[in-house]
This record gives structure tokens, C-alpha cells and sequence, in this order.
């Protein structure tokens, strides 16, 4: 199991008061449409420095152009972005110089070699970029040397960017779907390298997944981008936490096709004639009290939500929500 440890405000020692570092990234009231449609929109989202920040939501809920208008590659719509302070739009190409990006898309140059590209990017990072680093990840991630980046495999091509990203020592690494295609054994070691990542000071890292196995095992904050509702955005354990889990007993059979009226915050996860499981993230008692009205209640059990039956409730869509 991976666990990251980090000093919290009552260990560290502090002599003198200093200023607050900026965010690593801070986005106010960011909204991307294209023509009519918004695509995003009121977004607010922090990336502490020395944070693993999930960004989540359903499949086509903008996540990827998210990360494309916070790194200044889409101009916003409306709102503000700022990367350690600055705004990436003006700062251009030059914000790479302190973030590293591997894209959903995962391009290289496709006639060179894995030695080959590695060269040329550290050409153009010059004596900022750590061969031995680089060269330690390498191995690390099974990478031939001479292997084609045409040949290379979703997953190899997908641990050759975050080598080369961070032996490029940003002070960010943004991610889009980083281990989608990877297999388990891979996977944990690729983890692995993010979050040794983050445990260096100040360094911080956001990245966009459907795996909330990934997002239970090493990010410790999360933003859940939501369709027609402000995104939701706070440390995983809270928003796990802040749903529950209800296992409701019947007296009787529940027909098939009946409409059980549930209050706001409440999805049904599980329908049996006898049995629901129910998630919700709103007061137990308005759930218990709209449930006796409704159904022939024998018991109700309330338990513990894993992260993934939290996001489920909480990125739920709402009747009547609109893009």
C-alpha cells in the first residue's frame, strides 16, 4: 500500500513568521464554453503546494478541458487561473518551465527512441534536467533504451512522459488520466513515482482519473466536477465522510418499476425486492423519515461509504440539471 507522510503545522518549526507560498494553482470562477455551450463553468479550484489533488467527475464532464484552460492552453470564457501566482495565458510556453503535463493523449515523437527523445528533452532543459533521475525511472518502468516511441504500448508510453517530467524537476505535474491502460503490478509502481513526487517540499501535483482506486491510495484532496451544480472540492477523507451508506430491510416486495421517493443527496445503489442500498450525503434523519412514509420498512442499516460509493453519490446527476 502506498501512504504518503507529511509533516503537519504542530511538527513543523517555525522561528519567524513567513509569507503564505501561493497555491500551485488557484482557478476562480473559470468557465470554458464553446459557442452556446459550457463546457465548464463557476469553477473554483485550489492545488496546495505539497498536495495530490483528484480532479473527478463522469466521463464527457470537461475534465481533460479543464486541464487544458488551467495550464493556459484554452483561453477561459470567464474567470481567473493562476499558476504559482501567475496567469498562464500571458506566461505562454514558459509555464512549462515550472509544470509537468502528460496528456490523456500521450504524444511522443513517434521516429525516435526512447534514448533519442530523452536527449532531445534534455537539450531543452539543460542542466535543470536529472539524468541519473531520469535514467533511475527508466529501469524502473521497464524502458528499453533503443525501443521505438511508435512501439510503445499505452502504458510505456504513459511512464515515459512521467520519467521525462519529472526528471524535468517541475515544481507541478498535471495528469490526465495517467494509468488508464496500466496493469496492476505497473500501476502501483507508477503510483508510487507520483507520490514520491509530492512528498518533495513544496512540489505538487493535480491529476484527472476515473480510477478512484488511485485517488484512495495516494491523493489526499479531491474536486468533483458536477453537471449543472458547483463542483465539490475538499480533502478525500471528508468527502467520504460526509455520505453514508444505508442498508433498508422490507416487510414486503418492492414492485418492479416503482418509483421510491428519495430527498435530495440520496441515489439508490443496489434494488432488491426486499432490500435497497441507498447513498446519501444529506441529514439521516430526513432519509429515514421520507423512507418510513413510502416503503413497508422492516430495518435500516446505516454504514460506512467507501470513496467510491461517495463519488457516486456526490456526482450524481440531479433531474432537470442541464449542461
Amino acid at each position: 500500500m502506498i501512504t504518503l507522510k507529511r509533516a503537519t503545522a504542530q511538527e513543523a518549526c517555525v522561528d519567524e513568521p513567513s509569507e503564505q507560498p501561493p497555491n500551485a494553482i488557484q482557478a476562480e470562477g473559470l468557465g470554458r464554453r464553446f459557442g452556446r455551450n459550457w463546457v465548464i463553468r463557476d469553477l473554483n479550484l485550489e492545488v496546495p503546494p505539497g498536495s495530490i489533488t483528484a480532479l473527478l467527475g463522469r466521463n464527457g464532464i470537461g475534465k481533460s478541458t479543464t486541464i487544458q484552460v488551467l495550464l493556459g492552453l484554452l483561453p477561459a470564457s470567464e474567470g481567473t487561473v493562476r499558476i504559482l501566482g501567475q496567469d498562464p495565458v500571458k506566461l505562454g510556453p514558459k509555464v512549462f518551465q515550472d509544470v509537468g503535463y502528460v496528456s490523456e493523449k500521450r504524444e511522443l515523437l513517434e521516429d525516435q527512441s526512447v534514448s533519442g527523445l530523452t536527449r532531445i528533452v534534455a537539450e531543452i532543459y539543460g542542466q535543470r534536467f536529472d539524468t541519473d533521475r531520469f535514467e533511475e525511472l527508466r529501469k524502473r518502468f521497464e524502458l528499453a533504451p533503443k525501443a521505438r516511441c511508435k512501439t510503445l504500448s499505452k502504458g510505456q508510453r504513459a511512464r515515459l512522459l512521467l520519467a521525462l517530467a519529472i526528471a524535468a524537476r517541475p515544481k507541478i505535474l498535471v495528469l490526465d488520466e495517467p494509468t488508464s491502460g496500466l496493469d496492476v503490478v505497473v500501476r502501483d509502481d507508477f503510483l508510487g513515482g507520483i507520490a514520491e513526487f509530492a512528498a518533495e517540499e513544496g512540489q505538487a501535483v493535480l491529476l484527472s482519473t476515473h480510477m478512484i482506486e488511485d485517488v484512495a491510495r495516494i491523493c489526499d484532496r479531491a474536486v468533483i466536477l458536477r453537471t449543472g451544480r458547483p463542483a465539490l472540492t475538499g480533502e478525500t477523507d471528508q468527502l467520504r465522510a460526509s455520505v453514508q451508506r444505508y442498508l433498508v430491510r422490507l416487510t414486503g416486495v418492492l414492485p418492479t418499476g416503482c418509483q421510491v421517493p428519495l430527498p435530495h443527496g440520496a441515489v439508490i445503489l443496489e434494488r432488491d425486492p426486499r432490500a435497497l442500498t441507498i447513498l446519501s450525503s444529506g441529514a439521516p434523519e430526513h432519509l429515514e423519515a421520507a423512507l418510513d412514509q413510502a416503503l413497508p420498512l422492516a430495518g435500516i442499516e446505516r454504514q460506512p461509504a467507501s470513496l467510491k460509493e461517495a463519488f457516486t453519490c456526490l456526482s450524481a446527476a440531479v433531474p432537470g440539471d442541464e449542461a
